[in-house]
């Protein structure tokens, strides 16, 4: 039996997905009560953590104390006598300026907050779970329906006329689908290593072609021009210092971080060691299970709505081109 923590969240629902057709599996709210939560972990063997600790979305300030809820999970595990807990973490613990692939041998180098506030969760877990097995996945740049970081934000440019990104959104990246990592925590709650942390990937490729996928899965052509990182860089200091502590800026400093610099993963360890591979090798197998949720973003769905008045039903571009 496996418990998730992180449920009715974007990625904790794809990973009860994945597993769920595997292994029987309970969730439960990263909120939930202490009573719920006993009972939940009560005879389960395996715990897996995705719920969201830190968003990478706000404008964030580190400080090294665990995030509440995963406290309660571990403690709750301990007296529960839980074999093993998967915590999915994060690549991003590496830093974004590693400008070639980075391997789990690769030097950490977190600069920005959400960097190091995950990579003190990974410490902090370690040490605290004593009696519980832990292992931890860094996934690469997850996509999927329900994502609501970054595509979201950059569809709505698309319906709108044009979306402008750091170089182009041409930066090599590691992506990996949400149901993706749902396999590899499997894969991890059956044969992870105790105290090992593996990187996830899924493919290479890059935002713009996340975009222009996502694009044509609607009904629209994207136009995707290009910024100079460093310009983008400077525009985003400025959007920051606008931002209140906890806001959310767009385009941030570590969105555009995030979009402007490689990002990409050497995953062949992990495969090895946990006899797994991702199911999902491109953004176009994965559009049709998240076409219905793009046509639902209110940007999206208002250009839609309008288009067939101001095309003539047929949709190919955004309606005020």
């Amino acid at each position: 039996m496996h418990l998730i923590i992180g449920a009715g969240e974007f990625l904790g629902g794809h990973v009860t997905r994945a597993l769920s057709t595997e292994v029987p599996v309970i969730e439960l709210n990263a909120d939930a009560d202490e009573e719920t939560l006993s009972d939940a972990i009560s005879g389960v063997e395996f715990v897996v953590f995705c719920a969201v600790t830190a968003s990478p979305a706000r404008r964030l300030r580190y400080r090294r104390q665990p995030p509440t809820a995963l406290q309660r999970v571990v403690d709750a595990a301990r007296k529960a006598h839980v074999r093993r807990l998967v915590h999915v973490s994060t690549a991003d613990v590496y830093g974004s300026d590693h400008f070639e692939g980075i391997s789990e041998k690769a030097q950490l180098k977190p600069a920005h907050a959400y960097e190091r506030i995950k990579l003190f969760e990974e410490e902090w877990l370690l040490a605290a779970a004593e009696d519980v097995e832990v292992v931890i996945l860094r996934p690469g740049r997850i996509f999927g329906d329900g994502e609501d970081w970054i595509l979201p934000r950059l569809m709505a440019g698309v319906v709108h006329g044009r979306v402008w990104l750091p170089g182009g959104g041409r930066a090599k990246q590691t992506f990996v689908s949400a149901e993706d990592v749902g396999r590899a925590c499997l894969a991890a709650s059956d044969r992870g290593r105790p105290g090992q942390r593996y990187l996830v990937g899924g493919f290479e490729s890059s935002w713009r072609d996340l975009v222009a996928s996502a694009a044509r899965a609607v009904g629209f052509e994207a136009e995707v021009a290009s910024i100079p990182y460093d310009l983008a860089y400077l525009r985003a200091l400025g959007v920051e210092m606008l931002t209140p502590q906890g806001g959310v800026p767009w385009l941030g400093v570590y969105a555009t971080d995030v979009i402007g610099k490689p990002h990409y993963c050497d995953d062949s360890y992990s495969r090895r060691q946990l006899t797994w591979s991702p199911s999902v090798g491109s953004f176009e197998q994965e559009m049709p299970a998240m076409t219905r949720w793009l046509t639902s973003l209110p940007a999206v769905a208002a250009a839609l709505a309008a288009a067939p008045r101001e095309t003539g039903g047929e949709v190919t571009s955004p309606p005020d081109r």
